[in-house]
């Protein structure tokens, strides 16, 4: 939100829709997202952070300061912040970089670390490696394997199985699709080829360089790019290249792809001018190689050339 709720104009009148409720409303919103998202403590801002569930805008000031924590067991060291917080606010809080604790960059929460330990043991699962998921099992096989290890995992920590299902589906995300944003992206692309990382591979096993890339016959089909920038009129796409790529909506198909950024989307490319601006589309569409042109050539801007003064008379 860039504006303050009460800005927004909702209803047919001013007042229709109290500010309170606006703000309440944007509040809680905030605190939904931030739950389902979760946070890493180390890089996150103040705002964000207060939004973790059972944290005080006071005890959020003290995290900032510890920075960096190596583990969510640092947050038992913070004044004020005892076992009751610590476990209501543990599994929303993240430390991806440089913690000591792997399962601590998960949504696995810390009194379920044991129990997820024996998990990826018995499914054979590591949290660093996203191929040790079994991907090609129907969902049937897959649901069915979960649930013989919950079963067993029941039985040997005397916990319920749903709570061993919710741990095995926590790992089984924060494996596959770390950022839950992502998730439902990838469940729809699902249905469609278009814009579909299957079957694509990196640029650099193409090309390392935009002149190489220039010389090479265009298009270059199913390439894996990063979504870099979403703006009105497209995307910017990281390539693997100096430069970024423009995924113009034209480009796009009719397809409705809501593209986040940080998403893996496949193109292809299509063109590549005089001056590196690199043409993207998204794969699936078989769209033509576009026009080299000359973009040397001075283009209107807009800009024009100064009159030239006048010769004064005499001096």
């Amino acid at each position: 939100m860039k504006i303050p709720p009460r800005s927004l104009g909702l209803g047919m009148y001013q007042h229709d829709v109290l500010e309170k409720i606006l703000d309440e409303k944007l509040s809680l919103t905030s605190v939904d997202a931030v739950a389902e998202v979760g946070v890493d403590i180390n890089s996150c801002s103040l705002a964000i952070l207060e939004k973790v569930p059972s944290l005080t805008p006071k005890l959020c000031e003290k995290i900032m300061k510890a920075r960096p924590l190596k583990s969510r067991s640092d947050l038992l060291k913070i004044s004020g912040l005892g076992p009751k917080t610590f476990q209501n606010s543990a599994a929303f809080v993240r430390v991806s970089s440089g913690g000591c604790e792997a399962l601590d960059a998960t949504l696995v929460h810390p009194e379920s670390y044991d129990l997820a330990r024996w998990l990826l043991k018995e499914l054979q699962w590591k949290l660093s490696t996203p191929s040790s998921v079994k991907v090609g099992i129907s969902e049937v096989q897959q649901k069915e394997e979960w649930k013989a290890a919950a079963e067993k995992a029941s039985t040997k920590f005397n916990v319920t199985t749903d709570r061993c299902m919710t741990v095995i589906e926590h790992l089984y995300f924060s494996i596959t699709s770390p950022d839950p944003r992502l998730r439902k992206k990838a469940t729809e692309q699902k249905t469609s080829s278009v814009g579909s990382t299957s079957g694509c591979s990196t640029l650099l096993t193409h090309a390392s360089t935009i002149d190489k890339l220039r010389d090479s016959q265009l298009p270059i089909r199913n390439i894996v790019a990063t979504v870099r920038n979403v703006v009105d009129f497209g995307a910017f796409v990281d390539l693997g290249l100096e430069c970024d790529g423009l995924v113009h909506r034209s480009k796009m198909g009719n397809v409705p792809l809501n593209l986040l950024v940080g998403q893996e989307i496949g193109v292809d490319i299509l063109g590549i001018s005089n001056n590196n601006k690199i043409s993207v589309g998204l794969c699936g569409l078989d769209l033509p190689a576009e026009s080299r042109g000359d973009n040397n050539k001075r283009q209107y801007t807009g800009d024009r050339k100064p009159a030239a003064k006048k010769q004064r008379k005499g001096k």
